[in-house]
């Protein structure tokens, strides 16, 4: 029997690096990308590929009538849940697992709804590798030279060999995230969910991501996705 796919994209964030929230402006995952909302662009690739059964996704309540509108309109069938997203990105996402269903066998894909540069392709290549490597994240290698601070001067520099910038989409095991949920108790300042689960005692494997997969978080990267999704 095929394992079931839920994903869980994380769409609650306020946007205030943004800019959005100084300005009472839609948030920028609702924001408009080359006519489309942001949040649209992972919507569609998760209805689009054929390994995922679920999308389920956490948010603002205040949005939740765009967002039923937006899967009516795109025909995004698979969405089965909005979620009440909390006041971190740790527990908006772990609102969204306490509604999934899911058993041993199942998977949970945890995405940002602010990386919109997703392919369906790109995600079947994560689901694949995750089936044998059980947890498995995305990422790309650090090219930068790296040095650490202290009051407005270098105080060492960092050797970058096996230093990665970690993407989404996340895959995990839903038993192992909620395991990992478990024994992190009332510890909640990770900031991502592999972080979670290496927290519990899991390992995590990575692969490499795409460079392309940028995640919003000023107006600059807002102009760069327009210029690579066109």
């Amino acid at each position: 029997m095929q394992n079931k796919v839920f994903a869980i994209i994380t769409a609650a964030g306020s946007g205030t690096r943004f800019g959005a929230g100084a300005k009472r402006e839609m948030p920028k995952q609702f924001q408009s990308l080359s006519g489309k909302p942001v949040i649209l662009y992972s919507m569609t690739a998760f209805q689009k590929c054929s390994e995922v059964s679920e999308i389920i996704i956490s948010a603002n309540r205040d949005y939740f009538d765009f967002l039923h509108n937006l899967a009516a309109k795109h025909k995004i069938k698979k969405l089965s849940k909005l979620v009440e997203g909390g006041k971190t990105r740790f527990e908006s996402v772990k609102n969204a697992f306490k509604e999934l269903g899911g058993g041993n066998k199942d998977f949970v894909l945890i995405h940002d709804a602010v990386r919109p540069n997703i392919k369906p392709s790109m995600v079947e290549k994560l689901l694949q590798k995750a089936f044998s490597a059980k947890e498995l994240i995305p990422g790309v290698r650090v090219t930068e030279t790296l040095k650490r601070s202290n009051r407005g001067y270098i105080s060492e520099s960092v050797r970058r060999d096996d230093l990665w910038t970690i993407q989404t989409p996340q895959i995990f095991r839903y038993k192992v995230l909620k395991d990992a949920y478990k024994k992190c108790g009332r510890k909640n300042d990770f900031t991502d969910e592999s972080s979670l689960v290496e927290y519990a005692g899991y390992k995590v494997g990575i692969i490499e991501g795409s460079h392309d997969n940028i995640k919003i978080t000023t107006p600059l990267d807002m102009r760069l996705l327009k210029k690579l999704m066109r």
